[in-house]
């Protein structure tokens, strides 16, 4: 994302004037019956450490405070960036060490969240887009564990220079669309200071936009506005609301739409029938299609169906008759993934795509713990001064990720959030056959790496 999207804040959140003026006119009515601050505490939160949320859309982070905020009167609206100007960055292609950490990380995901029943998607990008953003401002035990989820131990700043080059290196096309948004939301409170440093850094590699905002109903309004506007609607809402306690918000979004290279015709478009994995019997349409390039791992059969100008591969793998797709997940690798993106054939596919659309929803906190990351979301053990300095420690009190996709005749469309709370060849003879008709594994692939964009588990059509 280029620097000049986000100079304004304000203009961050909604670039539509009409509702950048009523959110303005909202701070400023609050402020009519403001009081003297000199009645209330600076630092009304003591009590308690602050926490930090992160959410993925793809992908909103939000941060928190463990104790109760002022309920005073909101402070002026602050452009946080008002002083701060995104540089121009050294970002790096992504080396292979990097891609194998990004294919491992991916993988773990989907173990994490994966289930025989219910359909899962999560966006490995989303997540990691808003776990770097607040890696920007940890540090000691709580960076070094962050580092190793996020990359397998590279120092944040190569973190910074390959994923941000990694993302600006993604195509998006008149019928293959891909974009990015990050933007930080601060509560407007008397003493709480942002560290310049960590805007700058995030503003620089990620060109996410800082603002002070009241952290009132406009504002929970304001994000969801943001988070669907930047998900193409696909993602409409991320939060329900804001509490007293919360105190930053890091946001991240995704959104994905493209058409495939061939768009199914309606001939290719027939019944049929998905067995999930308890057996039920569902209605389904299956689009049928040849397809050119097989896959084969052992365990598990599929094919690459590319989207149009082929920046990006829709991949699918049918588990072995036999092999749940839970057993099977659970054998993956990000070493295995690859290898099995590099070793495809040319063989003809005889593929049966089912058409299929659904939103996912989790909160990702048990996963990363799982994955090695704990200290960020423990009160006593979080380093998260390099964010923020108020009295006490900052840290993860959630981090929650929305996904949805849409695969249909003509194309996919696909969109993720994440929000992290802090409280403080030629050819074959026979052709191959792979029908989708009971559960798979599918991912959205940049074409170049083989990496996936967003990852999931179909189980079910109903």
């Amino acid at each position: 994302m280029k620097s000049s999207r986000i100079t304004n804040a304000w203009d961050a959140v909604n670039p539509d004037a009409a509702a950048k003026a009523r959110m303005l006119a909202h701070v400023q009515a609050r402020q009519g019956g403001a009081t003297s601050t000199a009645n209330r505490l600076p630092w009304p939160w003591v009590a308690g450490a602050a926490a930090v949320l992160l959410v993925a859309v793809a992908v909103v982070v939000g941060v928190v405070m463990s104790g109760r905020a002022s309920t005073g009167p909101a402070l002026p609206a602050r452009d946080l960036m008002a002083n701060l100007k995104a540089g121009n960055v050294a970002t790096s292609v992504p080396d292979a060490q990097f891609e194998q950490a990004m294919a491992d990380f991916s993988v773990g995901l989907l173990q994490q969240q994966v289930s025989d029943e219910q359909n899962v998607l999560v966006s490995p990008l989303s997540v990691q887009l808003a776990l770097a953003m607040t890696a920007n401002g940890a540090s000691g035990e709580t960076l070094r564990q962050m580092q190793q989820v996020l990359a397998n131990g590279a120092d944040i700043t190569d973190i910074n220079a390959m994923l941000a080059g990694f993302v600006k290196g993604l195509p998006s096309t008149d019928k293959a669309k891909f974009r990015f948004a990050d933007s930080i939301w601060f509560r407007q409170i008397e003493g709480f200071d942002v560290q310049p440093k960590f805007l700058q850094t995030n503003a620089d590699y990620y060109g996410a936009g800082a603002y002070a905002a009241p952290f009132d109903q406009g504002t929970v309004d304001a994000i969801n506005a943001w988070v669907k506007q930047n998900t193409d609607g696909m993602v409409p809402k991320i939060i329900d609301g804001l509490q007293p306690e919360d105190m930053i918000v890091l946001l991240n979004a995704l959104a994905f739409d493209a058409e495939w290279m061939i768009p199914y015709l309606d001939p290719q478009v027939s019944d049929g029938t998905f067995t999930t994995s308890s057996g039920a019997r569902q209605n389904a349409k299956f689009m049928a299609s040849s397809e050119y390039t097989y896959l084969d791992d052992g365990k598990a059969i599929g094919f690459v169906k590319p989207y149009a100008d082929c920046a990006y591969n829709f991949v699918a793998l049918l588990p072995n008759e036999g092999v749940s797709i839970a057993d099977y997940v659970a054998s993956l690798t990000g070493a295995a993934w690859l290898r099995t993106m590099g070793s495809a054939t040319g063989d003809m596919v005889q593929a049966q795509l089912p058409e299929f659309s659904f939103s996912y929803d989790a909160s990702l906190v048990k996963a990363l713990e799982a994955m090695g990351m704990t200290d960020a979301f423990d009160p006593e053990l979080a380093q998260f001064r390099d964010m923020a300095q108020p009295p006490p420690a900052l840290y993860i009190g959630d981090v929650v990720h929305s996904t949805s996709i849409e695969v249909t005749p003509l194309g996919t469309r696909a969109g993720a959030a994440t929000a992290v709370m802090m409280a403080t060849g030629g050819m074959a003879q026979d052709p191959k056959v792979v029908v989708l008709d009971r559960p798979f594994v599918f991912a959205i692939t940049d074409a170049a790496t083989g990496l996936p964009i967003f990852i999931g588990v179909v189980n079910s059509i109903a």
